[in-house]
Order: structure tokens, then sequence, then C-alpha cells
């Protein structure tokens, strides 16, 4: 009887911990918060949860750039921006009996015109003879166009390939634009070295777009492997942040509750989109002490 006495005198007898400080320590480091109350067992659940999801995150964001280094790699052996440039008209023949009339249509617009790359608001930036250039015109740069027009124009009325090396030459900026754009855009199509021998159509939704084997491997295999893994990344970095929001709420509350001193009120309210299909897009917490 003493003995159970003696406990909730010592309980009573501590010392009030600050809760705000209790909220900082969780916001550093996830479960300090609740060992800083007390509550080791919490914080210690907490501090896993971190660790956990740190390696996780580590480890998905090491094979998504092991996955990109493969599709970069892939890219720079089977697309060459000196093809590209070779075999573009290859694909403006509106003969429909041929065999490419098909990898034709997706590049042409709503009236049924071919597009050249210098009419696209996609382009290609590269180095070429010391001088910076890019493929389309929307600057207001003629360059690319004048000097395919000059190399090429013949290639143009006859459906051929246009053998020229003088943009053999260039330098393409290879940045994330450029890696994605080979595989997203039927711009670029003509640079895959298979483009011309084994072209072909896939529908994806209300679309058709041009493929080869090779696009296909980068975009589908290689490109979303990186992309998938790069998402469970992503995914790891928002369990972080949650589990550093969560921790810093319950260190608040348990020390709250703690305190006998302390009347308060907390409610919560989840918050759905406007669509719908009322998605939920977080909850709204209001505490009232």
């Amino acid at each position: 009887m003493n003995s159970s006495y003696n406990k909730i005198d010592d309980i009573e007898n501590q010392d009030t911990k600050n809760p705000l400080l209790g909220v900082l320590f969780s916001a550093i480091i996830p479960g300090a918060g609740q060992m800083y109350n007390g509550d080791y067992k919490r914080g210690a659940m907490y501090m896993a949860i971190e660790l956990l999801s740190y390696s996780y995150r580590k480890n998905y964001i090491s094979k998504s750039e092991e996955y990109e280094n493969k599709y970069k790699e892939f890219a720079d052996t089977h697309w060459s921006f000196n093809k590209w440039v070779n075999d573009y008209a290859i694909f403006a023949n509106t003969d429909i009996n041929g065999p490419l009339y098909q990898v034709h249509l997706t590049m042409t617009d709503s009236d049924g015109n071919f597009f050249y790359p210098w009419a696209d608001s996609h382009h290609i930036e590269f180095d070429i003879y010391g001088s910076l250039q890019r493929t389309n015109n929307t600057d207001g740069n003629e360059w690319f166009h004048d000097e395919y027009i000059d190399k090429c124009g013949l290639s143009m009325d006859t459906f051929e390939v246009c053998n020229t090396n003088y943009f053999a030459e260039a330098i393409v900026t290879k940045d994330h634009h450029l890696y994605e754009g080979l595989g997203k855009y039927d711009l670029f199509f003509a640079g895959w070295d298979d483009s011309v021998t084994e072209g072909y159509v896939l529908a994806s939704g209300n679309t058709e777009n041009a493929f080869s084997p090779n696009k296909r491997l980068y975009q589908y295999e290689l490109r979303a492997k990186a992309n998938k893994k790069s998402d469970y990344a992503e995914n790891a970095l928002t369990l972080i942040f949650a589990n550093h929001a969560i921790s810093m709420f319950d260190a608040f509350i348990s020390n709250l509750i703690k305190n006998k001193d302390v009347n308060f009120n907390y409610y919560s309210q989840p918050i759905y989109n406007n669509s719908s299909t009322l998605k939920l897009e977080g909850i709204n917490f209001s505490i009232l002490w």
C-alpha cells in the first residue's frame, strides 16, 4: 500500500517537461521528443522507422542510378545524332503502300503535315565547329534549318537517306531532356539504329507512337525500371517527412497528457480534393489548450 503511494508521489513530483522542447527534439530526430518525455519505447520506435526509411531510400536511389546508367549507355550505343539527321527525311514519305507509312503518320500534325525538327517545340542542343546550336527555330535562330536544307534538301524531295557527314562532328548536350525525349517523342525516332529496318507503331491509350525493338527496350524496360526505383525512393522520403511530423505531434500530445495542470482538446479532420473521387490529400489537426 505504502509502495503504491510512493510511486504516485514520485510521478507527481517529477519535473514538468516543456512540450515545445519535446517537439523541437522530434523535429530534429524523430523519437527524441518521446525519449525527452520518458517514453523510451515509443522513441525507439520512431527512430527505428527513421533508420529503416533512410536505408530503404538509399537502396532504391542506388538501384535507380544503376538503371539510369544502363539506359544512358544503351542510348549512347543505339541512337546517334548523325543518323537522326541523315534518316529523318525517309519518314516524310507519303506513299500509303510504303513499309513505314504508319510510322510516318505518327510524325504528322493534326492536318496531316509532316513536321521537321525546326518547327517543333522539342529540340536537341549541340556544339558543332565551336558553335552552340539547337535543332528548332523557336528562338529565331534559323541555323539548323538552313544547314539541313543546304546539305539534305534533295533527300527531302526523294525521301532518301541524306549522305552527309557534316553533322557527324556535332557534340550533343546529353542532359535529362535528351534522354527523356529519345523514348518519349517521335520527333527523335529516326536516330535509333533499327528505326528504318524494324520500325512499327504501338498504340498507347488514345495515341500511337513510333517504336523499334531498341526504342521499346530503352523506354519500357530500362527507363521504366529506373523511374520505378526512383518512385520507391520518393515514397521513402515521404515516409521520413511523415515520421518527423507524427513524432512531433505525438511528443506534444503525450507531454500534455502527462501534465495534469494543462487542459486541452484536439481534433482531426480529413482533407479531400474537390474531384468526385474524394482522394485523401491530408489530415488537419486542431489543438485547443
